[in-house]
């Protein structure tokens, strides 16, 4: 009973120093987010209708990099989440990814593609600006400042 004590605990002590090994290695490492050159983002703008309900995010991303990229995500601090949609006729769906092909631009606009800002923070009012963060397959990052506008708003 004893060796069999004994050996687990050296199995668990050379599990916890690969373990440890393999962490500071992993922290050691640089990060290995992509890079968004050749990633513009213009018309960036949010609709806030009433404080209590999800506000919406417009945008254009051009992508001139040579290479295509994929939208996955999006974050801003001034909302709780953040959640890519499209309108589809009556409907709203969620979309996991949005694709935008070397050379060409997608466009977020009412009626169409947006970001959909749930639980939009207090702050969150015509006449200021919200950071915007979106985020890509390859795990890099494009924040932008969007101006937030009325519930009459129809562009930027």
């Amino acid at each position: 009973m004893k060796h069999l004590l004994r050996s687990t605990r050296q199995a668990g002590l050379a599990c916890s120093l690969t373990l440890a090994l393999g962490v500071s290695a992993f922290a050691a490492a640089p990060a290995l987010a992509g890079d968004t050159s050749g990633l513009t983002l213009s018309d960036t703008w949010m609709r806030v209708i009433v404080p209590s309900r999800p506000a919406a995010g417009y945008f254009t991303l051009t992508n001139e990099s040579g290479e295509a990229r994929t939208l996955v995500g999006a974050s801003s601090p001034a909302c709780g989440m953040v959640m890519l949609h499209e309108s589809k006729g009556d409907k709203m769906v969620m979309l996991p990814e949005v694709a935008v092909a070397p050379g060409e631009s997608v466009s977020f606009a009412p009626r169409g593609k947006h970001l959909m800002c749930m639980k939009p923070a207090a702050e969150l009012k015509p006449g200021t600006t919200a950071e915007v963060t979106l985020k890509f397959k390859d795990g890099s990052t494009l924040t932008g400042s969007f101006d937030v506008k009325g519930a009459t708003a129809t562009g930027k």
